[in-house]
């Protein structure tokens, strides 16, 4: 069978890494969390922004693991959350690794993910959330229900309902 690339996107808090783990499983897939990555660099986040600086260094990290995990006939699961600006990234990836792409969209109501986002604040699971993310982050970076990405060549959306 053929090695696929599955990306998980949606908002904060729309249940991307328990999805990503479920699909690795599901699927026997590497399964790439980019929080995690960043947490490997064993520097403080304490925000948002902080999360942002590192953002780009982990990718990089992750797509060269990623492509020769591909490379050797593994499904890949990546964990990050990507939208429409990642697509690019995402097809590079692919082609160099002569696979295609899957993306699952999960589509959370705002008010939901912002519950989460509290819950998991709370909880303070240090393996997969590391930081906290305020109420006024929250809602500075997560305005609006994000709309389903459209598929195109060589990637196919699936729309979950992951309330």
């Amino acid at each position: 069978m053929k090695p696929i690339l599955y990306v998980m996107t949606g908002g904060n808090g729309s249940g991307k890494t328990t999805y990503a783990l479920k699909i690795s499983k599901e699927k026997g897939a590497q399964f790439f969390s980019l929080d995690k990555t960043i947490k490997d660099f064993q520097q403080p986040i304490q925000s948002y922004e902080d999360y942002m600086i590192y953002f780009h260094r982990a990718l990089n990290l992750i797509s060269d693991k990623a492509i020769q995990f591909l490379k050797e006939g593994s499904s890949v699961v990546f964990d990050f959350g990507g939208g429409i600006s990642s697509r690019p990234w995402l097809k590079q990836i692919a082609e160099s690794s002569g696979v295609e792409i899957e993306i699952f969209h999960l589509e959370v109501p705002l008010i939901e993910r912002k519950r989460r986002i509290q819950q998991r604040n709370k909880e303070r699971n240090q393996d997969t959330y590391f930081f906290h993310m305020s109420d006024e982050e929250f809602d500075k970076h997560n305005q609006i229900d994000l709309p389903h990405p459209p598929s195109e060549e060589g990637i196919k959306v699936i729309r979950v309902n992951n309330k």
